[in-house]
């Protein structure tokens, strides 16, 4: 019997690491803040964008974002439908909006959902983002990714679109609210950011972007050569 389970615990063992090595080969593709469109389709009206930003402090909350607008919607053109208690959106007469109420408690990721009056014509929508925590201390995910960079350190939010619906078409812009507070400047990180890498590269053509999806398939597909010729050892060795 023992001869038996103790090749069993070893594959065993060796399973889950290779399971483990998986896993970490297609981190570095995640991006921290994810953003999803309800429905994913240019010139939609009343979509909903879902947004994620993950905690990535360990002393700090998250207090806010500072969303950068694509060309097409201005601040105006979003109210926010759902968000963290006290939490508000505010921006007008520029291309920057802020989300920002009292901050969440350390290790809780945030969740909002922002209605768009009508998402822009285009095959995508990106959201360059500033994460800011209670300590002052900022992540900056602004970066695109490019033909020579797959798959940046601080990748910008990117939500690709469908084409339009047959005979959609654009909306007369929105007038900004006098509740809302102008933010004009392009968004940068502040004094006190501290982001893992700086700068962004250009706008990469979609073809370009899938390189990076290709990489996690092609780290998940070793993984899993990996483990079939250990369950093959496996077995020999049990026979």
């Amino acid at each position: 019997m023992g001869s038996v389970s103790s090749p069993a615990r070893r594959f065993a063992v060796v399973s889950a690491a290779v399971g483990v090595a998986v896993v970490l080969t297609a981190g570095p593709a995640l991006a921290h803040v994810e953003v999803e469109a309800t429905p994913p389709r240019a010139l939609a009206t009343n979509a909903l964008l879902s947004l994620t930003a993950e905690a990535e402090s360990g002393t700090a909350g998250i207090s806010g974002l500072r969303i950068q607008l694509p060309a097409g919607l201005v601040p105006a053109d979003l109210r926010l439908a759902s968000g963290p208690a006290g939490w508000r959106l505010s921006g007008s007469g520029g291309g920057v909006v802020t989300v920002a109420g009292p901050a969440l408690p350390v290790g809780r990721s945030l969740e909002l959902g922002i209605r768009v009056r009508q998402l822009p014509a285009g095959s995508q929508l990106v959201l360059k983002t500033v994460q800011s925590y209670s300590d002052g201390k900022q992540d900056a995910w602004i970066e695109l990714p490019s033909a020579s960079v797959p798959d940046p350190d601080q990748p910008a939010p990117i939500v690709r679109l469908q084409a339009a619906a047959p005979g959609a078409t654009a909306l007369p812009r929105a007038m900004p609210t006098a509740s809302a507070t102008p933010s004009t400047a392009p968004i940068t990180p502040s004094v006190t950011a501290t982001p893992r890498s700086s700068g962004a590269a250009p706008v990469a053509d979609p073809a370009d972007y899938g390189s990076g999806a290709g990489w996690l398939f092609g780290g998940v597909l070793a993984g899993i050569v990996v483990l079939g010729g250990i369950v093959v050892a496996a077995r020999r060795r049990l026979q």
